[in-house]
């Protein structure tokens, strides 16, 4: 099997080198040939927080590309799977005009995006593919652009994306196969929209706090101030999944506290993302929480609130 990863950020990062240690072919798309060239001259080094013995990949055994380069390579010779794990800005802003040349391709495609709003933009970008969502738990940190910190093994949930027995897809189960086979725990479901609305969830509460506040995820916890704000927006998330009958399971409010303990030292994506000056995904976390309220009538003022603060941090010209 050979699977195409585009981005090359720390999840990319982490499933391209672990993929390529188990004997997988990849080929990773990388934004800058800066990037590409870094990789091929250092390699990539995979460490661990749990301080087991860090995994090097040699820069021989890397296949990146930059990604300017992906309408023209990638028609000659196909990879069996394609997994984006660019974020949401990056997948609504440049990947439409790049995946242009897939459009009649029936390829196999595996999406990893935070957020809601990205499956239905794929479905009209590529109506022949056949696509799949998944929703991980795994932590990952980029260090650099040649080194990785698996930050916390998780779980990877897949399904079919519009429905659909994932568990007797065969192409599903020998991709499931291969991620296993690179040491990453997952599973087969078809209830893949009821994980990523749970994940939504849990990403809009404890995303932009840690954002705003600067602080890594089990810091929400250290203050009844800090609790009462996650308390709103979970109420309010509540209320709009309810008002559109999203289903949620009762335990919810309490995974959120269990995910802050669970992933105490961890910086969440968004707090990394403005910690780098890099554009956040806040408009397709609490931004499409805040969409669903203004179609089913719900007053979500915290949520409007949390995305103006972060939005605020990094005002640009356009």
């Amino acid at each position: 099997m050979k699977i195409e990863i585009i981005g090359a950020g720390s999840l990319g990062l982490l499933l391209a080198g672990k993929l390529i240690r188990s004997g997988t072919g990849v080929r990773l798309w990388c934004r800058s040939g800066e990037q590409c060239a870094a990789l091929a001259a250092a390699g990539l080094t995979i460490s661990h927080i749990d301080g087991r013995e860090p995994v090097f990949i040699p820069g021989s055994e890397i296949e990146a590309v930059p990604i300017s380069e992906f309408p023209r390579l990638y028609p000659e010779s196909p990879g069996d799977w394609l997994v984006l794990t660019v974020k949401q800005g990056v997948l609504h802003g440049t990947l439409p005009e790049l995946l242009g040349p897939l459009r009649e391709s029936e390829v196999n495609v595996l999406c990893l995006q935070n957020g809601w709003g990205h499956m239905e933009l794929l479905q009209k970008l590529l109506p022949a593919a056949t696509l799949y969502t998944a929703v991980t738990t795994e932590g990952a940190r980029r260090e650099s652009p040649v080194r990785v910190v698996h930050a916390g093994a998780g779980q990877t949930s897949i399904g079919i994306w519009g429905g659909g027995e994932t568990v007797r897809n065969q192409a599903a189960i020998r991709m499931a196969d291969t991620l296993r086979s690179a040491g990453f725990s997952v599973l087969l479901s078809n209830e893949v929209k009821a994980m990523i609305f749970r994940k939504l969830a849990i990403n809009a509460v404890i995303n932009p706090l840690t954002a705003i506040w600067r602080i890594p995820n089990g810091e929400l916890l250290s203050t009844e101030l800090r609790v009462r704000m996650m308390k709103e927006l979970y109420e309010e998330t509540a209320a709009v999944y309810e008002a559109c009958g999203i289903a949620y399971e009762d335990s919810l409010w309490n995974d959120i506290l269990e995910v802050c303990r669970a992933t105490s030292g961890n910086h969440s994506s968004m707090l990394a993302d403005v910690l780098s000056s890099r554009e956040t995904e806040i408009r397709w976390i609490n931004g499409s929480l805040v969409a669903l309220a203004d179609q089913a009538g719900v007053d979500v003022t915290a949520h409007q609130w949390v995305i103006r603060m972060v939005e605020g941090m990094f005002v640009k010209e356009r």
